[in-house]
């Protein structure tokens, strides 16, 4: 199995241990959402969350670590959920640290992960979400190959109110026609 992929801009890699995956956790400009708003867990739950093998998220979910080619820094994660056996469809979430978003990092950690899930598991299909509000991250998603298909009424609290959800689907045999397949680099 690859873990290890790498694309123009980023890398995708396994953490290198529990302190640097806590680190991006801390990162105010990580948790602070404008559109998901504060998301933080207890650093304990985090902690024990946290296994030999890798990184998993208090929902069974796994993670890797984005990082900027050109700098070598730690500016993500790049979340997808859980797999098991006779799934064919799983989720994926991408959370750039605020002063590195807009600039494709996002992206490319979307279509690493893509290939990453399509390569490795005998998935059919990936969902992705995002809220509502959010037209600069359905722009990526859409420009990753995600088609939207549906949303989740009313089912984000935020700021007082219930926002929408939009939810969107990449197909195996979409992401077979991807350019990104070719020009990545698998270690």
């Amino acid at each position: 199995m690859h873990v290890i992929y790498t694309g123009e801009l980023v890398r995708l890699r396994p953490f290198h241990n529990m302190e640097e995956w806590l680190a991006i956790q801390r990162e105010p400009e990580f948790y602070m959402s404008p559109f998901w708003g504060p998301f933080n867990w207890p650093e304990p739950a985090l902690r024990s969350s946290f296994s030999n093998e890798g990184q998993l998220g208090l929902d069974g979910s796994s993670s890797f670590a984005i990082e900027r080619l050109d700098s070598g820094e730690l500016i993500g994660i790049e979340d997808y959920g859980p797999l098991s056996n006779g799934r064919l469809a799983t989720w994926l979430g991408t959370c750039i640290v605020a002063r590195h978003q807009g600039l494709g990092f996002g992206r490319e950690a979307k279509l690493l992960n893509l290939c990453f899930l399509f390569e490795n598991f005998p998935l059919e299909s990936v969902f992705a979400d995002t809220t509502g509000e959010h037209s600069r991250a359905r722009a990526g998603l859409e420009a990753c190959g995600f088609s939207h298909c549906g949303d989740y009424r009313a089912c984000h609290w935020k700021a007082g109110r219930l926002i929408d959800v939009p939810n969107f689907q990449v197909m195996r045999r979409d992401w077979e026609r991807m350019e990104i397949r070719k020009k990545l680099k698998r270690g």
